[in-house]
């Protein structure tokens, strides 16, 4: 099976390659691509029929087939009869009744257009995203050229020209059961066809967008509306198109938080110090998952080269193995990975597949009733993806919990604050956060599928509720994406803090040595070689006290360091003499002082040039460099970096909140730019 990261890395170079110059997506109904969806939709890429005689005539047959059916007086679903419940009516006014059909689903609650325009589609959310919206296009064109539906070319053609001049209709968010597909929605769409007068679309107008009616779109397009012919109607509106296609786009971002949430997990990997051991190969082999045994290799290929993770210690004091949020974290996403890729299989069929009715056998010469519109795969697969989103989530949360509890983070200040902690609280409102993301997020993850309701006079006793499980799904993205900015955040502070940890550790750890030296030694009662045990009780008395303000903290080490030396000196078998007791004296004061000196220089030097990146990994580096140089989010210093209080930021430009700062990430999650410094280092293996 094909890993999640190597197909990630083939929709990814798709969609690069099909928004460069002179590219065209080239449609013929069977092999549309999820990197295809994407890049029309959101990034513009040009559409073309391909080998469009070959397709209009497999167009035409199925139209003339459709036309022998009636010159034979078949009765035929949705041409000559009613719809739904009202199949049972007939009539001869075959294009009125095509017509009829868009007529009773545009009834969508939208902005007031005509008097509002553009701000109030701005402002109100009650219409679909006009990426959704181009996407919803490109699939319904796909769809009705596979030749099943009996509509004409100049349809299709007509709806490539506005996707190709980005002439976007304005089309209801909610309304849609999904059941005979995406009736209400799509009826929109049909709008656009007929040139209404009383169906808006968004476009371009000299560079600036604009909002008006079909009516006038055409007219400036010099494009004449179309009389809808036998069938038409109903193939434009019976259809899985609006679904799928917020359904592609939804998956298309989880894709990417899935692997982001994986480097994420490295980056909190380093800054807790934790188990390489962890992500071993032969745990994998133990139980060979695929999404295990994947997300295990993509983070070990995350921390290749980083200095922080610990090997494994079999003479470990303390806690001997990583919490869970780290230590599982391959059996915790790994079947999130597989879930996504089962649901990517379910919607690459649903963006290939004919899903009106009826249904056009050309070859046999009839006309099949059925249910393709009936969207239950997409729900499908929208219900795997947001279960696997809230997972990623939760795990997340774990982490930053974590690495905000100064109990369980190794020796990290409490919130992660750079000055004294009776002071500043850093990150403390982020760890709020967090929990509120994903407490909606974990709302959401609830099924829609199971608050199915009869609908349409009976007729439609089961629906999909596809497009609002989408909807729901993008939520869900959305929020995630929130957690893994603040997340993000978090964890460049804690990586900050660890390295600055380490700086000072090396220079403390030289500095009190010759100290230790220079007041014990010449006692005679002390020797060098016990220095090492002196230093592993300050460095861990440093790590233990971190909820203390740095003055406290530093007489607290040098209490402790005391406490030893007296203790290995009375325990020894002579008598202390009364130099000792004065070099015990000397040394706590000027130990004290020193801490607190060398703190305060290292941290002032940290602050002007960081030691950070020379402790991580390549992606991880990658990772952290983006987000403190390209988006230029500083180190939290502390309470001086706030707003109002005087003094200049770390950056020199204005101080701004950490919300500030977090929204610039989240932006960067969200339209994929945090992903471009990892594309190109991390490769599947």
């Amino acid at each position: 099976m094909e890993s999640h990261l190597s197909h990630l890395q083939k929709t990814w170079q798709l969609v690069e390659r099909l928004t460069g110059s002179n590219c065209h997506v080239f449609l013929d109904g069977d092999s549309l691509s999820l990197g295809a969806v994407v890049a029309v939709s959101r990034s513009l890429a040009k559409v073309s029929v391909h080998d469009p005689e070959q397709l209009a005539q497999r167009l035409d047959e199925g139209a003339k087939t459709l036309t022998r059916l009636l010159d034979r007086n078949e009765q035929v679903y949705g041409v000559n009869t009613g719809c739904g419940s009202n199949a049972d009516t007939r009539t001869e006014q075959l294009r009125i009744l095509q017509h009829s059909f868009l007529q009773h689903q545009q009834c969508g609650i939208l902005p007031d257009m005509a008097s509002a325009g553009l701000s109030a589609m701005e402002e109100n959310s009650h219409s679909l995203p006009s990426d959704i919206v181009r996407a919803t296009i490109l699939l319904r064109c796909n769809s009705l050229l596979r030749g099943h539906s009996g509509v004409r070319i100049k349809i299709i053609d007509l709806l490539l020209y506005a996707l190709n001049e980005d002439i976007t209709p304005v089309v209801p968010l909610r309304g849609s059961l999904s059941a005979s597909g995406d009736l209400s929605p799509l009826s929109y769409i049909g709008g656009l066809i007929e040139g209404s007068p009383d169906v808006y679309v968004r476009m371009k107008e000299n560079g600036k967008a604009r909002v008006m009616t079909a009516e006038t779109a055409l007219q400036q397009a010099n494009i004449r509306p179309l009389s809808l012919n036998a069938k038409e109607g109903l193939s434009i509106v019976n259809g899985t198109a609006v679904s799928a296609a917020a359904a592609s786009l939804v998956l298309y971002d989880s894709h990417n938080l899935a692997l982001f949430s994986q480097v994420l997990t490295a980056m909190a990997t380093e800054a807790l110090l934790g188990a390489v051991d962890n992500y071993h190969e032969f745990i994998s082999k133990c139980r060979p998952h695929p999404g295990q045994t994947e997300v295990a290799r993509n983070i070990c290929s995350c921390l290749r080269g980083s200095r922080l993770p610990q090997d494994t210690d079999v003479n470990k004091l303390g806690l001997v193995q990583d919490r869970y949020a780290l230590r599982t974290a391959p059996q915790w996403i790994g079947p999130q990975l597989e879930d996504l890729l089962t649901a990517d299989r379910q919607i690459d069929i649903e963006l290939n597949s004919s899903t009106d009715n009826p249904l056009i056998d050309v070859s046999r010469d009839r006309f099949h009733h059925g249910g393709n519109f009936q969207a239950a795969s997409v729900t499908s697969a929208m219900e795997k993806v947001r279960g696997a989103l809230v997972m990623l989530g939760k795990i997340l949360l774990g982490q930053c919990n974590e690495l905000i509890n100064p109990f369980q983070n190794g020796g990290l200040p409490p919130n992660l604050c750079a000055d004294d902690p009776s002071l500043s609280f850093a990150v403390k409102g982020l760890d709020v956060h967090m929990t509120a993301y994903y407490s909606e997020l974990a709302y959401l993850t609830n099924s829609v599928a199971s608050h199915v309701q009869t609908a349409e006079m009976g007729n439609q006793s089961v629906n999909s509720l596809a497009l609002i499980s989408a909807r729901y799904t993008g939520q869900s993205v959305q929020l995630l994406s929130m957690m893994c900015a603040a997340h993000l955040y978090v964890l460049c502070q804690a990586l900050d803090l660890r390295a600055l940890s380490l700086d000072f550790f090396a220079t403390a750890k030289t500095e009190t040595s010759d100290m230790y030296c220079k007041i014990f030694i010449t006692d005679e009662e002390l020797d060098s070689s016990q220095f090492e045990n002196v230093w592993f009780q300050i460095e861990s008395t440093w790590l233990s006290t971190a909820q203390l303000d740095l003055s406290d903290r530093c007489e607290k080490v040098a209490a402790q360091s005391v406490a030893y030396l007296m203790n290995e000196r009375f325990m020894g078998p002579t008598t202390p003499s009364p130099q000792f007791c004065s070099s015990i004296k000397r040394w706590r004061e000027r130990l004290s002082c020193l801490l607190c000196d060398l703190y305060n220089h290292t941290r002032a030097g940290f602050t002007k040039s960081p030691s950070t990146p020379s402790y991580l990994g390549e992606v991880t580096r990658s990772t952290y460099e983006f987000v403190r140089h390209k988006l230029a989010v500083p180190f939290h210093r502390g309470v001086s970096d706030h707003p109002t209080i005087i003094g200049n930021s770390a950056t020199g430009e204005s101080k701004k909140t950490i919300g500030f700062h977090v929204t610039r990430i989240y932006v960067a999650v969200e339209n994929g730019d945090l992903m471009k410094p990892i594309k190109p280092i991390l490769k599947p293996q």
